[in-house]
Parts: C-alpha cells; sequence; structure tokens
C-alpha cells in the first residue's frame, strides 16, 4: 500500500512547485504602471525642467513647439525661472501663409 507519509511528502512537492512556478502578474502589472508613470513624468514640462542645471539656459520641446528655459534654482517647481517661446520654433503652426 502507499505509505502517508509518502502521499503526503508528494504533496507538498506539488505544491511547492506549483507556488513556484506561477508568474507574479500583479507585480509586473505595478511595474509598468510605474514605468508608464515616470515616463509621463519625464515627458512633462516639469520632468524636462527638473532636468536642467542651475543657470543655465536650454532648449525644450514640448507639444511640437520650442522653449528657453533658464533656472535660477535648481528647483524644478520653484518661481525663480524663464521660460519663453523660441521666435524661431521651427514647429510649422507658426508659418504664416501671405494669402
Amino acid at each position: 500500500m502507499i505509505d502517508s507519509r509518502n502521499v503526503f511528502i508528494l504533496g507538498m512537492l506539488m505544491v511547492m512547485f506549483t507556488v513556484a512556478s506561477c508568474k507574479d502578474r500583479g507585480y509586473e502589472q505595478r511595474l509598468l504602471e510605474r514605468q508608464r508613470i515616470e515616463d509621463s513624468i519625464a515627458n512633462s514640462i516639469e520632468g524636462k525642467t527638473s532636468k536642467i542645471p542651475k543657470d543655465h539656459f536650454e532648449t525644450i520641446v514640448f507639444e511640437g513647439c520650442e522653449y528657453l528655459v533658464y533656472k535660477e534654482e535648481p528647483d524644478s517647481n520653484s518661481a525663480f525661472g524663464f521660460m519663453a517661446h523660441k521666435g524661431n520654433c521651427s514647429n510649422p503652426i507658426h508659418v504664416s501663409n501671405p494669402d
């Protein structure tokens, strides 16, 4: 006859194998969501200006338009800075038709 101890060991091995082989889909979804949020922040004005060093000019592109940014403070959310639309922006919506 089959020993109950062997059945128990076999059952435990099957449970351990099943648990170890399952993917954590929730964890993968959380990682994808975190990456999506980080990408959206990096593509926002705040994300782009946060990368500009203090006391530097830089040109950033946002929604197809070029902007000059000068930061006086290292904090990207402070009001001590300057941002202006470039006069020679390469976006085709700024091309005037003389018609």
